[in-house]
């Protein structure tokens, strides 16, 4: 099965309403309030052994990364996170220790973002650990930011550096909701998404919901550290960690060539930016590398069906 297509199927068997501003395909659903309030929706599931190592990472890391993953969601729409709904798979043997560790992880990191947590489920496994977070957030007033906006021309960019989060950064990432909601309020963005299937993947969303292509300058992509130590062992190059590792969980995102000149001129902003690439009219990605040079290259990331 492919996951995307599957989710294409289901985006298309979809009935309109015309409270939902943005439904699926979005790091976000937004719905409708009233003329001014708009909710959003988001929901995430992380799963033993896929999203997380119980013999690599300690359990608080675990649950603040369950509920950050979220928080990053709500970030990408350039909004605010307000509460949580939090649901847990516990296997037969749990010890109350085990649990209260794992969930005080997620406690600290709603706490941090002042997020309520307001409901949930408790279930057993037999053996597998799993934990499902579903974060409601609110507009402030604001359009919330989707991934369909990117316009040709538009330069795209990024917080951050990128790759190698498997070193780390996969658990102990703190989402870049400040900077979302920044990015919403001062600056006119056109489309933004949160990088967790890897920046090419992720970049590839934003081309297809918005109808556009894109150029990526080769020395321009913020490599980080943990994607140059990885590149040491995989024999892969670090650019490539960069372009195609997932779960960095900085934002990316598109504006206008005027916005990003006042946004770069910004001293205030509390992130590393970086100008990446630029939107064009063709389809897919190309790398232009020191030289000039084009070459088409794949939206590689992860995909749980391969």
């Amino acid at each position: 099965m492919n996951e995307f297509s599957f989710i294409k199927w289901i985006r298309g068997d979809q009935k309109k309403d015309k409270n939902v501003i943005i439904g699926i395909g979005d790091d976000c659903a937004s719905i409708r309030i009233n003329d001014d309030n708009v909710f959003l929706v988001t929901t995430d599931m992380l799963v033993e052994g896929t999203h997380f190592d119980l013999k690599k990472s300690t359990l608080g890391e675990i649950g603040s990364k369950s509920i950050a993953c979220s928080i990053s969601d709500i970030a990408a729409m350039g909004c605010s996170a307000k509460y949580a709904v939090v649901s847990i798979c516990f296997p037969h043997e749990t010890k109350t220790k085990f649990a209260r560790e794992l969930y005080r992880g997620i406690k600290k990191m709603a706490d941090a973002f002042n997020i309520k947590i307001i409901g949930g489920d408790i279930v057993s496994s037999k053996k597998t650990v799993v934990i499902n977070v579903t974060m409601y957030g609110r507009n402030e007033g604001l359009k919330p930011v989707s991934r369909s906006g990117a316009k040709v021309d538009d330069v795209i960019m990024v917080t951050g550096e990128l790759g190698g989060s498997i070193l780390g950064k996969h658990t102990t990432f703190n989402p870049r909701l400040k900077e979302g909601l920044l990015l919403n309020k001062k600056f006119n963005i056109n489309s933004m998404i949160d990088i967790s299937d890897g920046l090419t993947a992720d970049l590839g969303h934003i081309l297809e919901e918005s109808g556009v292509g894109a150029v990526l300058y080769e020395d321009e992509v913020p490599i980080s550290a943990d994607a140059k130590r990885l590149a040491r062992k995989t024999g892969l190059s670090a650019l490539h960690h960069a372009l195609h590792d997932g779960e960095d969980y900085e934002l990316l995102f598109t504006l206008s060539d005027k916005e990003s000149k006042k946004l770069l001129a910004s001293r205030s902003f509390p992130a590393r930016l970086s100008k990446i690439g630029h939107i064009n009219k063709s389809k897919g990605i190309k790398i232009q590398d020191t030289v000039g040079k084009l070459k088409r290259i794949k939206s590689i990331g992860y995909n749980h069906f391969k």
